[in-house]
C-alpha cells in the first residue's frame, strides 16, 4: 500500500540544503571515504543514494502533481531511504571530501526529522531513546540518581561561579575516567567551577534520530539551572554535547544563551597561551591522537588537543593517516550503535587497527562515545593498543 505525504519535506532546510538536493554530481568521491561503505560495501546505503531518494520525494510532493494534492508514494522508496538515512553515523567525513561542499553533517538530521514526522523513523532500537530520556533524563535509561556518582570525594564544587562543567550522559554513565580527568584537571590547575545537580541529557541523542518534541524541555532545564549558579562559560568535554550546546540549543531555548560555550581543550588550550599551563610529566610509548567527529567536522576544533598533548615533555607523537577533519568515525554516532551494534563496532575495529598502523603503543581520545565503543571493539581483538582519554591523561601527568 502507498504512503501518502502530507506534510513539507523541506520547510526544516536551508536555502543550501535546499540546493544541495540538486547540487550532487553523483562523482562518487564520498564512497571512498564512508566509514560505513568501508565495513560494508553497501552502496544503495551511500551520500549520493541518499540525497537522490530524497529529491526524487521532494519533487514529488512539491512538484506541479502535488498541486491535485498531497501524493502517493512507493513505501519501497521511503524503506530504502529510512535504511541509508539510519545506517549511518552522520559523522560528516562525505562532507568533507564533497566536489560540492554539501554539508551532509547538517543534512542528515534535518531528513531525519521528517521522517520521524512521516512516522518512519527512527529505526530499531533508537526508539527507546525517547521514553527512556524521558523517564530519566538520560538516553542509556540508568537511574538519574546515580547521574553524578563519579564524582570524586576530594574534589570541591563551588555553588556558584563563572565556570561551568556540563557532563553529559555518556561521561556520567560509561565513560567516567573522561570526567574525572577533566574535574581533577580544573582542580589542580586552581579553576573554581560548578555543575548541576541536577543535569539533563544535552538532547543530542534525540536530535540525531530526528526527534524534537521533547529537545526545549530539556535546554531550557539546563540553561536556567546553570544560569542560576552564576555562569559565564561553561566548559563541555563530549563533543557531541558540545555541538548541538553551540549549534542547537539557542534554536531550541528560544533565546541566546547566557553563556560561552567551550569545550574543554579550547580553554585549556587558553592557558597555554597565557604561558599559565603548569608542568607536566614525561609519558612512555608512542601516541597518536583521534579527532572525533563532532569535535573536529562539528565545531572545528583539532589544534587545541594536539597542543595539550605537546605540553607533555619529549613527547613521541605520531600522526594517523587520517587526522583532523579527515579522520575515521568509531562508530559510535548517529545512533548507529543502538540499531545497528555489530556494525558500530566493527567500524571501531577499523579505526583501532589504523591507530595500531601508525606504530602507536597508545591511543588517545577525546569523546565518551569514541572511549565507550573503542573499550568495547577491544574485547574482541588481539592487540597490546592502550587507549587512554586525554582529560584523564593529564591528569595523571600534571
Amino acid at each position: 500500500m502507498k504512503k501518502r505525504i502530507d506534510i513539507s519535506l523541506v520547510d526544516n532546510l536551508t536555502p543550501l540544503q535546499l540546493i544541495s538536493l540538486d547540487a550532487c554530481t553523483r562523482c562518487n568521491e564520498c564512497l571512498n571515504w564512508c566509514p560505513v561503505l568501508d565495513i560494508t560495501g553497501d552502496e544503495s546505503l551511500s551520500t549520493p543514494e541518499k540525497i537522490r531518494i530524497y529529491s526524487e520525494l521532494v519533487g514529488v510532493r512539491h512538484g506541479l502533481a502535488s498541486l491535485l494534492g498531497a501524493p502517493w508514494v512507493d513505501p519501497v522508496m521511503l524503506e530504502k531511504l529510512k535504511e541509508a538515512l539510519y545506517t549511518c553515523t552522520t559523522c560528516g567525513r562525505c562532507g568533507e571530501v564533497c566536489e560540492v561542499g554539501i554539508d551532509t553533517q547538517q543534512l542528515w538530521p534535518a531528513m531525519r526529522e521528517k521522517l520521524v514526522q512521516l512516522g518512519l523513523g527512527p529505526m530499531g532500537a533508537q526508539d527507546q531513546t525517547v521514553p527512556l530520556t524521558v523517564e530519566h533524563h538520560n538516553p542509556y535509561g540508568r537511574p538519574h540518581a546515580e547521574r553524578n556518582a563519579w564524582f570524586p570525594h576530594d574534589i570541591e564544587v563551588a555553588e556558584h561561579a563563572e565556570i561551568g562543567f556540563y557532563v553529559g550522559c555518556s561521561g556520567a554513565y560509561v565513560a567516567q575516567p573522561m570526567v574525572i580527568g577533566a574535574v581533577r584537571v580544573f582542580a589542580k590547575l586552581g579553576i573554581p567551577f560548578t555543575l548541576l545537580d541536577d543535569e539533563w541529557c544535552c538532547g543530542f541523542p534525540l536530535f540525531i534520530i530526528g526527534e524534537h518534541a521533547v529537545l526545549p524541555e530539556l535546554v531550557r532545564h539546563n540553561v536556567d539551572g546553570l544560569a542560576a549558579r552564576g555562569v559565564k562559560t561553561l566548559l563541555v568535554s563530549c563533543p557531541c554535547c558540545t555541538f548541538i550546546l553551540r549549534e542547537r540549543w539557542p534554536e531550541f531555548y528560544g533565546a541566546e544563551l547566557p553563556f560561552e560555550i567551550l569545550h574543554t581543550t579550547q580553554f585549556l588550550a587558553d592557558w597555554i597561551s597565557a604561558g599559565r599551563f603548569p608542568a607536566v610529566k614525561e609519558v612512555a610509548g608512542r601516541l597518536t591522537y583521534h579527532d572525533p567527529c563532532y569535535l573536529s567536522r562539528g565545531v572545528g576544533v583539532t589544534e587545541e588537543p594536539r597542543a595539550l598533548i605537546h605540553q607533555i615533555p619529549n613527547v613521541d607523537f605520531i600522526e594517523m593517516a587520517e587526522n583532523r577533519k579527515l579522520s575515521r568515525c568509531c562508530g559510535a554516532g548517529g545512533g548507529l550503535r543502538r540499531c545497528n551494534p555489530t556494525l558500530s563496532v566493527e567500524m571501531a575495529r577499523k579505526l583501532m587497527l589504523d591507530a595500531r598502523s601508525s606504530g602507536a603503543d597508545t591511543l588517545v581520545i577525546d569523546c565518551p562515545a569514541c572511549f565507550e565503543r573503542m573499550h568495547l571493539a577491544q574485547g574482541g581483538m588481539v592487540t597490546d593498543l592502550q587507549i587512554v582519554d586525554l582529560m584523564e591523561l593529564l591528569a595523571r601527568l600534571i
